[in-house]
């Protein structure tokens, strides 16, 4: 498979790491605006602008959403183009016969390398060829291909930013309440692990605990008495009342 990487933020750091060291991928070049070499320490080699880019069976983009149109318009039309967001649609890649979506399901940063053993995958391609191209690119990294339209896509990627993005928000401000009051944060640690391990056993809806699914308004308001940023006594209040009414007249 040869293909070429376009992108070098969290993701496309993450996957030229998995594509360099798979024997089934033979990666021709990567794109990094930024990069200060010509070659990686593996040989591959870099270039900076879309014009650089030979042509190749498919060129895999890991960039910003609002430029992969922008981006795509400039490559091969004759190239198989793929994107790796959750909220864009297959169609952004107006001017090509041969496109599809291959969209790790999970949250990547700099300091972390990702283990892509059964990581889910959702996959989408305009042909059954295509789709078995994006099948065995997967498999290649011992991903795990799942079959996803584009409006199962954005509506999954919606979910992970609930699931992710935003309960890592939480952390961040239960971390500077614990720092405030000299609390160290990794107590909180196996808590979360708990919240997260328990999915295993227990649908979300019957794991939810505390307070507000117990309507227990004393310590509801003794929590909001000691919240003195604004922005989390309204998220305080919000979600307490959207548990509430999500269970009321519920039997757990």
């Amino acid at each position: 498979m040869r293909l070429s990487l376009i992108g070098s933020g969290k993701l496309g750091q993450q996957l030229y790491r998995v594509f360099s060291e798979c024997a089934e991928i033979e990666l021709v070049q990567w794109m990094d605006r930024s990069a200060t070499e010509t070659s990686t320490a593996e040989g591959i080699s870099i270039v900076k602008q879309v014009e650089e880019l030979l042509e190749v069976d498919c060129f895999l983009l890991t960039v910003n959403d609002e430029v992969i149109g922008m981006l795509a318009a400039k490559l091969p039309t004759n190239s198989l183009v793929i994107h790796t967001s959750g909220a864009t649609e297959i169609s952004v890649f107006s001017d090509h016969n041969r496109r599809g979506v291959f969209y790790p399901i999970q949250s990547f940063s700099y300091e972390r390398s990702v283990a892509f053993s059964e990581l889910p995958i959702g996959i989408e391609a305009s042909n059954s060829k295509d789709l078995k191209f994006l099948e065995k690119l997967a498999l290649a990294i011992q991903a795990k291909p799942v079959h996803l339209d584009s409006a199962q896509r954005k509506a999954l990627n919606l979910s992970a930013v609930l699931v992710n993005n935003f309960s890592n928000h939480l952390f961040t401000e239960a971390a500077q309440i614990c720092e405030e009051n000299k609390i160290p944060f990794e107590l909180l640690k196996p808590l979360i692990k708990e919240t997260v391990d328990k999915l295993d056993d227990l649908s979300p809806k019957r794991a939810q605990t505390g307070p507000a699914l117990r309507e227990d308004r004393k310590t509801i308001s003794a929590h909001l008495s000691m919240i003195e940023n604004s922005e989390l006594k309204k998220l305080y209040t919000l979600f307490t009342n959207s548990i509430t009414n999500h269970y009321k007249n519920e039997k757990l």
